[in-house]
């Protein structure tokens, strides 16, 4: 849960409903292929990096293209500790189902 309202926060200034679906739909999708080993942390924090500074790009036109990356590198930091959180709490979950324990 903490996953969603870390992109509901960064999807907060998109007015536009589809591009909103769209941004937490690729961070979903992302954050499964990592806690299923299909990509590494690395490529999770640049494909997120990539998604990030989009929609900074659009919610903050304002800012300078260093000031953005410098805030996407802070959200990223913020997205991939909810993914690994998120990801131990099914691993866990999972485990106790199979022992019985739930």
């Amino acid at each position: 849960m903490v996953l969603m309202a870390k992109v509901q926060a960064l999807i907060a200034g998109i007015d536009d409903p589809k591009v909103r679906v769209d941004v937490a739909a690729t961070i979903k999708m992302l954050a499964d292929l990592y806690m299923h080993g299909k990509i590494s942390e690395d490529d999770l924090r640049n494909d997120l990096t990539d998604v990030v500074m989009s929609v900074l790009s659009v919610t903050m036109s304002d800012l300078l293209h260093e000031d953005i990356r410098d805030r996407a590198e802070i959200i990223v930091d913020d997205l991939v500790q909810a993914i690994k959180i998120e990801g131990l709490r099914i691993r866990l979950l999972s485990g106790a189902r199979s022992k019985g324990l739930l």
